[in-house]
């Protein structure tokens, strides 16, 4: 659930949500459907580059630290 959102508030997002969806022609459907992965797509990879920067400054560390 969404933070503060009610049952009652999502229940009615979700039925506006659908209404929209069934207003859309097929191509639209398509074209909003491919949006909607590439932004889960980009979520991922952002997610992928700040654990890739972690790693790097764990090592870096490491290294600082054998070197003491």
């Amino acid at each position: 659930m969404h933070e503060g959102m009610n049952p009652g508030m999502m229940q009615q997002h979700e039925m506006m949500m659908q209404e929209m969806w069934d207003s859309l022609t097929d191509d639209q459907k398509k074209t909003l459907a491919k949006r909607m992965l590439d932004g889960k797509i980009m979520m991922k990879e952002e997610m992928i580059k700040h654990f890739q920067f972690k790693i790097e400054t764990m090592r870096m560390i490491k290294k600082m630290l054998d070197e003491c």
